[in-house]
């Protein structure tokens, strides 16, 4: 039970399978569910590379992420202000009703940025919140590789400029 077997089986998270999440043929435990599939795909990547990360953070963090959507006060809230107040209520809930962690609670509370402003200070937290991000993309566009290959064009790009830059400003210091 220790990577989510209880989150999956309690009865908030049966609640969120009746909460739409995006899109209307989405509900908030089936998004959960799949970013902790992202959140686990790239923990391993990071670790094949040298970096450890705590799975059990990660998938339940992932699951939980947006579990404060089930609580009516945010749910009917507008956008923008869920946007904000989700975070918050989920990593309020995680901590009362599953016991998580500082890890995990820290992970939930930053998920969001850069919505909001304070990043993630954790590998964990970073995983969490760019498999959300993921996960979020493919279910709106449904066209997740083609703007993974833009986006990744467009950070190679703005990479070669800055090195660009640098190898500049380093010719005319020297």
């Amino acid at each position: 039970m220790a990577l989510g077997g209880d989150i999956v089986t309690s009865e908030r998270f049966a609640l969120a399978k009746k909460v739409p999440h995006h899109t209307k043929s989405r509900n908030i435990a089936l998004h959960s569910m799949e970013t902790a599939g992202y959140a686990l795909l790239i923990a391993d990547w990071l670790e094949e590379h040298g970096l450890p990360v705590s799975h059990t953070t990660v998938v339940r963090a992932a699951l939980l992420h947006d579990i404060g959507m089930t609580e009516p006060s945010v749910f009917y809230s507008p956008s923008h202000k869920k946007a904000f107040s989700h975070p918050r209520m989920s990593a309020r809930i995680a901590k009362e009703e599953f016991g998580a962690d500082e890890s995990q609670v820290e992970a939930i509370r930053h998920h969001m940025f850069p919505v909001c402003s304070t990043p993630p200070r954790s590998v964990e937290g970073w995983v969490v919140s760019l498999a959300d991000k993921c996960c979020s993309l493919n279910e709106v566009r449904k066209s997740t590789g083609r703007i993974v290959a833009v986006m990744g064009r467009r950070i190679l790009r703005w990479y070669r400029r800055a090195t660009w830059r640098e190898s500049l400003k380093e010719r005319r210091d020297s």
